[in-house]
């Protein structure tokens, strides 16, 4: 059967099933095999947890970087409020429709729920959008366990390899473009690795910061890790990483902005002591049942170079052999 041709996945849950965060996602990963991945959630129960809305929104973030939707047909009047309510309703259907929850309530049930949904709406989608994604989730303002999340987003991918292609343009004297290519590594528990196919000696810095991003498994041996609180990101909120190098080199410290509802990376600044700064902005797509990463976005401001870089992830191959050769530094 072709991707385009798959059928809409469906799924009938109870809201408070112990399970529901596994069905969910098992569902979703089904129908990411589609072209168009759609998802079709029957849901009953006296109640909407949060945690169930958490899975839901998890999952509606995947098929969306895809082009899809998932849609709830509530099967209980106390479902159906919770969704008129918080204005789920608009976000769970098809088709994706994001500007619907801007129009104006019709009358009956709605318009009467629509007064406390102005308020509600805000405070519930932040709480549940932006809560770890599983009620045995440590806590976010533990360091160590949200660096352990990163880590572990992915629990079942032992290793991949990809291709990496990234253009470097400088906006100050001499304002010359450079395009790379590289391949990336990544095998567990703890390597990762980026291996260019050809850098210039004037521009190893550049490529640099593209291998340094990608390895949180390193972070603790190298960094005092605190936590700085909450910063919005592309509309979320994303958890806040202070880390100063154990051993004193030329950065001051970087910034780390996790999304905990995906626990990606979502933006990493160096600060240098010079009053130079690097940030990195980042996204993901789904690529079957992981999520990995996408493009990155570099702006570089050092004294004396200014630049932007852009990179493209792909050709992924997931759990695949890596020879443990390929980790080895080369200085």
């Amino acid at each position: 059967m072709r991707r385009s041709d798959r059928p809409t996945v469906r799924l009938h849950l109870h809201a408070q099933d112990p399970e529901a965060r596994r069905r969910i996602d098992a569902a979703v990963t089904e129908a990411l095999a589609a072209a168009t991945p759609r998802v079709s959630v029957v849901l009953d129960g006296p109640e909407l947890p949060s945690e169930t809305i958490a899975a839901l929104v998890s999952g509606l973030r995947a098929v969306r970087q895809q082009g899809g939707a998932i849609a709830i047909e509530p099967a209980t009047q106390a479902i159906r409020d919770s969704l008129l309510l918080t204005g789920l309703d608009r976000v769970f259907a098809f088709p994706l429709d994001p500007d619907g929850a801007e129009r104006p309530p019709r009358g009956g049930r709605r318009a009467r729920l629509a007064a406390k949904a102005a308020a509600a709406l805000f405070a519930a989608l932040l709480v549940v959008l932006h809560r770890p994604v599983s009620a045995a989730a440590p806590s976010t303002t533990d360091p160590a366990a949200i660096v352990a999340r990163v880590i572990e987003r992915n629990p079942d991918l032992s290793s991949y390899q990809g291709r990496m292609h990234v253009d470097v343009r400088l906006t100050s004297f001499p304002f010359i473009s450079q395009h790379f290519d590289a391949s990336t590594y990544f095998k567990r528990p703890a390597n990762y690795e980026v291996v260019f196919d050809h850098v210039p000696s004037y521009a190893r810095g550049f490529a640099k910061i593209f291998t340094d991003v990608g390895d949180p498994t390193d972070w603790e041996r190298r960094f005092r890790i605190s936590y700085e609180g909450e910063r919005t990101m592309r509309g979320h909120q994303d958890v806040v990483l202070r880390m100063v190098q154990r051993v004193r080199g030329m950065i001051d410290h970087e910034t780390v902005l996790i999304d905990p509802a995906t626990w990606t990376i979502d933006s990493i600044r160096y600060d240098y002591y010079n009053g130079g700064h690097i940030t990195m902005m980042q996204t993901f797509r789904q690529i079957g049942p992981y999520s990995l990463l996408a493009e990155q976005d570099a702006e570089i401001a050092i004294p004396h170079v200014t630049a932007v870089a852009h990179g493209t992830y792909n050709d992924y191959r997931t759990n695949v052999a890596v020879d443990d050769a390929v980790f080895t530094k080369h200085n």
